[in-house]
């Protein structure tokens, strides 16, 4: 029998471990901003992600019938339940609303996060304000989170959801062509838009412009000054007026140096409906985050308010940490105790007992070899004999501690370790 499932994994100690660590400084830094944590549930009705565009489609939803025949998804998405949420719950509470989360989604085709069916994200999610200082915090918050994870030169591309097809609407580009041009505008595909552009109507400014657009990347003020100079609509030019504001606004946090503009960027998330953001980290490729303000979200519940948020992808951070070993995990360092003479028994857990009061990792086992020491991951052994006890550093120094009185030896022993250390 088969008993594997393609796309999910089991999360083994050492990994989990690592995980918790990394959880609770995700938490501690979105609790520190005024972020309250909620959880939502796993599976939430079908029609609660219907009539969403580009959000997840059906066929990549995984799908259960309960016992009044209500058809029933595992959540593919984290920021519609909390919009229900803010929508039902939180109805007429003071806004804006600032939540946080860390749990699973589940797709049948997933390209964010490794190909798994099952992803861990961590987010959070701003309603009710629309003001361009809430799409400064998010992208403020995310950088911040990044490093903190151990992110060390983390890198927030930017973009506008609108700013296609306005610039589409500038150039009068028609209905049919504007997916495929859609498409290799994103992958920056030169040459298939000098193709494509061969064999349908455009102004000779269209041209140029379309042209043009897959090498404007980088530098957010270079990029707003040539797209000012092209001959593009007032309403245009407004939404970019508005994100070099906003990059303005960077600036004077000193984090312009992360940021990259991409006129082009595209979100698989039809529901954006301004600023739009991934977040990468310098030298590698997987997305990290993703992010951008949904505005028109909250309606589909019967109220329409302005939302921002953005969701880190776990499994790649972690992906990234275990390449870079960035992230220092502070965790806890783990002891073994074992003993010579029965009668020391009780006198073995009575010192594990006074280690982990002191904030260490113990367990008594008098059969450990070199095996299972590696396998638990202890970090230093303590054998008890008649007269005193051998304090060894896994792979390093041993030294001989009396034990005269048992009082001091915890001091001893978490003396020696300093020193070693």
């Amino acid at each position: 029998m088969n008993a594997f499932v393609e796309g999910v994994r089991d999360i083994l100690p050492a990994e989990l471990r690592k995980r918790r660590a990394i959880y609770q400084t995700i938490r501690e830094v979105f609790e520190a901003n005024a972020y309250r944590e909620v959880i939502t549930p796993t599976l939430e009705s079908l029609e609660l992600y219907a009539g969403v565009e580009g959000l997840v489609d059906k066929s990549e939803m995984f799908k259960v019938v309960d016992d009044k025949g209500q058809i029933l998804v595992l959540r593919p998405d984290l920021t519609m339940p909390i919009a229900r949420l803010a929508a039902s719950r939180f109805q007429d509470s003071p806004r804006p609303l600032k939540f946080s989360y860390l749990s699973s989604a589940f797709q049948s085709k997933n390209s964010q996060s490794l190909s798994l069916k099952e992803k861990t994200q961590a987010g959070v999610e701003l309603i009710g304000s629309a003001s361009l200082e809430s799409d400064l915090e998010m992208i403020l918050l995310l950088l911040k989170t990044m490093k903190k994870v151990g992110v060390a030169e983390p890198l927030i591309d930017v973009g506008h959801a609108d700013l296609i097809n306005e610039i589409f609407a500038d150039l009068k580009i028609a209905e049919d062509e504007k997916n495929e041009l859609r498409r290799l505008l994103a992958a920056k595909n030169k040459i298939g838009i000098k193709n494509y552009i061969q064999d349908i109507e455009l102004t000779g400014d269209a041209e140029k412009v379309l042209l043009r657009l897959p090498s404007l990347f980088g530098d957010p003020k270079k990029v707003i000054k040539e797209l000012e100079n092209m001959p593009l609509s007032a309403e245009t030019k407004k939404a970019l007026k508005n994100l070099e504001e906003l990059f303005n606004k960077l600036e004077v946090f000193e984090s312009l140096k992360h940021i990259t503009f991409d006129p082009m960027l595209i979100s698989r998330h039809g529901y954006y409906t301004g600023v739009i953001f991934k977040g990468y980290a310098k030298g590698y490729s997987n997305l990290l985050a993703s992010g951008g303000r949904y505005d028109n979200l909250t309606e589909k519940f019967g109220i329409e308010e302005a939302a921002v948020g953005f969701a880190l992808e776990i499994e790649n951070l972690l992906d990234y940490l275990n390449r870079t070993e960035n992230f220092s995990d502070n965790l806890k360092k783990r002891f073994l105790i074992a003993y010579k003479d029965q009668n020391d028994l009780k006198f073995a857990y009575e010192l594990a007992e006074d280690l982990r009061n002191a904030g260490f990792v113990t367990e008594v086992y008098n059969n450990a070899d070199q095996e299972y020491l590696d396998f638990q991951q202890v970090d230093f052994e303590i054998y008890l004999k008649n007269d005193g006890l051998e304090l060894k550093q896994y792979g390093g120094e041993t030294t001989e501690i009396e034990r005269n009185q048992k009082e001091a030896l915890e001091y001893l022993i978490l003396n020696k370790i300093e020193e070693w250390e």
